[in-house]
C-alpha cells in the first residue's frame, strides 16, 4: 500500500490503528485509497482470522 495514496480521512484513520495494523496493511500491497477501504480491509482481514481460530479450536 502506498501512504501517500490515502485521502486526508484514510490517512487520519490509519494513524490511529497499532502497529502491527499498519505493518499487516503495509504488507499486503493492497490498493487502498479511501477510509473506506481501509475499514472493509480490517473488517475482512479480522472476519479471516476469526474462521482461522474457529477451525484451530
Amino acid at each position: 500500500m502506498d501512504l501517500n495514496k490515502l485521502d486526508s480521512a484514510a490517512r487520519a484513520f490509519f494513524d490511529t490503528l497499532t502497529p502491527a495494523m499498519k505493518e499487516s496493511i503495509m504488507q499486503t500491497g493492497a490498493s487502498l485509497t479511501t477510509k473506506n477501504d481501509l475499514e472493509r480491509f480490517l473488517q475482512n482481514t479480522l472476519a479471516d482470522a476469526q474462521n482461522v481460530q474457529v477451525h484451530l479450536e
